[in-house]
């Protein structure tokens, strides 16, 4: 224990006169721990569950075909991509009390995801383009290992792990953009997008109808299993506002400064078993980027501005026992400076300053009243001196 408190700057309510130094415990665990291991009483290499080992053993051949018709005012670029992926994936099941069970898992799949963009000169100074494509969002390696931990004792049983038979993401994008070319080089424009998503990924809780987490003499069908699933459709759609402008009209040397912003205005829900219009995680309704900047000769400066409303983190509310409710992350700004000067075209000086408001990242459950997580990464400064040669 220790009388030094750990200056953090939030409110913990009351505090007793003595808090855990937490440094020296950990010099004194690591102490321990080390006398174990050389007693041969603990190993390093039983830290990390068997549940989480996995390897995957992936091939993904691929071919591409396109094709580009131009004409006086436009042009149309049309492809088409084919792929053939093959993935073994083995693990271990662990239960409870037992010794591991290797398991493994073989899948293949192909897929096409045709292109289209379009663009059309409409003047000297105006274009407007369009696209239709074919995309896909495939799960990460964790998300379709094979292992898991297992509990037989729980009534219903219990698995928590990967999942093996997930599905990527399949996506139809259409997209639309007008662009105007503004005098003294600068761009203005607005574009539109919408995506219809199948096979949604999601992490949620159900009950297990599949025979992957068997072994001999034991049926866990019916057990209640945490994991990622595929849901139903989505679908996400936006338009953003942008202009770009240097304002070479100021008398020097203040014809190097200019300013760059966006507004994007989003939505987006998808569905799955036991729910409809489940918010898409990661989208803000609202995202603002704003920044002022200076080109002139070596030297390069820009001030930013980011601002982004409440959006969600991680959606509750699927499958069985799905009482818990949305996590969001709440709406905050940043502020950060860059610099450049190049002393030459090997010499560089630099220096980033981010995160100046010193912003605080809130999650909370369904309500801002309450938080389950308060997270402050304070202002970072990085300078320097970057030779190329």
């Amino acid at each position: 224990m220790t009388r030094s408190r750990w200056p953090t700057r939030f409110p913990s309510g009351f505090q007793t006169p003595l808090t855990i130094d937490n440094p020296r415990l950990f010099r004194d665990v690591s102490r321990i721990l080390g006398k174990l291991e050389g007693i041969g009483v603990d190993s390093p290499a039983n830290n990390v569950p068997k549940a989480n080992l996995y390897t995957i053993d992936e091939r993904l051949h691929a071919g591409y075909a396109q094709a580009t018709f131009a004409w006086d005012r436009g042009a149309v670029v049309a492809g088409v991509r084919f792929e053939r992926q093959r993935q073994e994936i083995a693990g271990f099941l662990q239960a409870a009390g037992k010794p591991p069970v290797p398991t493994r898992v073989e899948r293949a799949r192909s897929d096409w995801f045709p292109n289209l963009n379009l663009r059309f000169d409409l003047g000297e100074h105006a274009v407007l383009r369009g696209s239709v494509q074919r995309s896909t969002a495939r799960p990460s390696f964790g998300e379709i290992r094979t292992g898991a931990s297992i509990s037989d004792i729980a009534t219903p049983g219990t698995i928590s792990g990967g999942n093996p038979l997930l599905r990527p993401e399949l996506t139809w994008g259409l997209d639309g953009a007008f662009e105007y070319d503004t005098p003294g080089g600068g761009l203005a424009s607005v574009s539109a997008f919408a995506r219809f998503v199948d096979d949604v990924l999601y992490t949620g809780r159900v009950v297990n109808e599949t025979d992957l987490h068997d072994e001999p003499g034991v049926d866990r069908t019916g057990y209640i299993i945490s994991s990622t699933f595929n849901g139903d459709r989505g679908r996400l759609y936006g338009v953003e506002f942008a202009y770009l402008q240097q304002w070479r009209f100021l008398p020097a040397p203040w014809d190097g400064f200019g300013f760059q912003g966006n507004l994007a205005l989003l939505g987006g829900s998808f569905d799955a078993p036991g729910r409809e219009g489940a918010p898409f995680p990661g989208t803000s309704d609202v995202v603002v980027n704003a920044s002022l900047f200076c080109e002139k000769g070596p030297v390069s400066a820009r001030v930013a501005c980011q601002w982004r409303s409440d959006w969600p983190d991680t959606p509750g509310g699927f499958g069985v026992q799905g009482e818990a409710g949305d996590e969001f992350r709440q709406a905050y700004g940043n502020l950060d400076v860059t610099l450049r000067d190049a002393l030459s075209r090997q010499v560089i000086l630099f220096a980033d300053f981010a995160n100046l408001t010193h912003a605080t990242y809130v999650v909370f459950e369904d309500e801002p009243a309450f938080p389950v997580e308060v997270e402050r990464i304070g202002r970072r400064y990085l300078m320097g001196v970057r030779f190329d040669v």
